[in-house]
């Protein structure tokens, strides 16, 4: 069919003849700048994410490390906590026994992240057996921590002076012995706060000479307070 009068004819829409050009060369330059400015957009955006992500991780990492500096850090403590003693004792010498309950109080000093130095009483109060023998230990324990954080496991080794009091029948009504003995263990410092530590223990006390057959293993759940 034949073009209208003032109607472009056929293919000048796509050739652009007679159907105004330079709007379309507009409309066509309009869309590439749409598309290039999306394109911008996006591409900030990911920018600004990728800004946001590092900057959140550093922050974190940051924080992170100022804690385990905090809980870490040099400075004198005190603790107490409640112990139930597994007896650990010959009984081919004393008996047959149950165990015990006892508490255990310390002070110490830490000297760095993974160092400390500290005094322990341990007093297990009696075995029910025979004579009933209670033991009780004092001395110096070594401590290594192994992890720093909230949550820090550690080892301990110590020497001290240990004790019985094992009550007669007849009298003399005790009979006191005593020795040198040695301490193994371990355990975990979980710090709910700055200054507030819970602490779980485990270890082994072995008395020496005359009291090398009564030995114990003693569970410790006790509560810490670090200064400054």
């Amino acid at each position: 069919m034949p073009a209208q009068a003032g109607e472009p004819a056929a293919g000048e829409w796509m050739s652009g003849g007679g159907g105004d050009p330079a709007g379309l060369e507009a409309v066509q330059k309009g869309s590439l700048r749409i598309d290039t400015t999306w394109t911008e957009a996006g591409g900030t955006s990911v920018k600004r994410f990728a800004a946001g992500l590092t900057a959140l991780f550093v922050a974190g990492w940051a924080s992170t490390a100022s804690a385990q500096e905090e809980q870490g850090r040099s400075g004198p403590y005190i603790g107490a906590g409640g112990t139930y003693a597994i007896e650990s004792i010959d009984s081919n010498a004393l008996g047959d026994y149950d165990n015990s309950w006892g508490y255990d109080i310390k002070a110490g000093y830490r000297f760095n992240p993974y160092f400390a130095l500290e005094a322990e009483w341990q007093h297990f109060v009696g075995f029910d057996g025979p004579g009933e023998p209670d033991l009780w230990m004092i001395g110096v324990n070594g401590k290594g921590f192994i992890l720093p954080g909230p949550v820090q496991p550690y080892v301990l080794v110590g020497i001290g002076y240990t004790g019985s009091d094992t009550p007669q029948p007849t009298p003399p009504d005790n009979k006191s012995t005593e020795a040198w003995g040695a301490r193994f263990g371990g355990g975990v410092d979980f710090y709910l706060s700055r200054n507030f530590v819970i602490y779980a223990e485990a270890g082994y006390v072995l008395p020496f000479g005359e009291l090398d057959h009564l030995g114990a293993i003693p569970i410790t759940l006790g509560i810490q307070w670090r200064f400054f």
